[in-house]
Formats: structure tokens, C-alpha cells, sequence
């Protein structure tokens, strides 16, 4: 499917739940646990604010705001369809990203589930 269908397929699921902003231009905004896998870091886990373009030019690119360990000096932070694939996990409702980089040492996957926390700027 294509990285569009996966993050409306995404935001039907968690839309109307606890925390999870649908802004009046159509962007996500929410706090995630995330879980980043790469063969540098091994596994790391966050809670993070996330936000999903859906509008314009930029429509369907990911923002992971940088707390604790994840931060931009030494993860992808930001993701486009361009350069990830996008998978939507039914099974739990997380979105999927993956990719591959020398910055993260190889292939790395990016697993964003809503925690239902307060976005950190909202």
C-alpha cells in the first residue's frame, strides 16, 4: 500500500482517542511511545511528541520531536515517503517506519504507537 493509505489507515484508528490531536488543518499531533531499532543503537524506547503532516506539499511526512535519547545529532528524527516505507500494524494500531542509513549503521525501523500523554507543545 502506498505511505498515504498507511497513515489514513493510522489516523482512523486512533482518531477520537485520549490525547490524540487532529489539528484544524488535518496534521496529527500526539505523544508516542516510540521504539527505534538500528544496528548502531540496538533498541532504544521514548515517549515523544510526534506530528504527521496531512495537508500540501509536505502531506504524509512524520516529525518525531527529539526527547531523551532520541535526538537529531544521532537519529532520523524526520521521515518522508521519499526515503522510508510506511507500514500500519493492525494487529496494535502502531505506524511502522522503515529505512536504511549509514547514519544508523544500516536498516532501522521506527514503531510510533499513541500513549494518550499530553503532546509536550500542546
Amino acid at each position: 500500500m502506498s505511505a498515504f493509505s498507511e497513515i489514513s489507515s493510522f489516523g482512523e484508528e486512533w482518531k477520537g482517542t485520549t490525547n490524540f490531536k487532529v489539528m484544524p488543518v488535518g496534521n496529527y499531533v500526539f505523544t508516542a511511545m516510540i521504539t527505534y531499532i538500528s544496528a548502531r543503537y540496538g533498541t532504544e524506547r521514548e515517549n515523544c511528541t510526534v506530528q504527521i503532516i496531512r495537508n500540501g506539499m509536505q502531506d504524509g511526512e512524520i516529525i518525531i520531536y527529539a526527547n531523551g535519547v532520541l535526538q537529531a545529532e544521532t537519529h532520523h528524527l524526520g521521515f518522508t515517503e521519499k526515503w522510508q516505507t510506511y507500514d500500519f500494524d493492525k494487529q496494535n494500531g502502531a505506524l511502522v517506519v522503515t529505512g536504511s542509513s549509514g547514519k544508523m549503521g544500516g536498516a532501522y525501523s521506527v514503531r510510533i504507537l499513541p500513549s494518550g500523554q499530553v503532546p509536550s507543545f500542546l
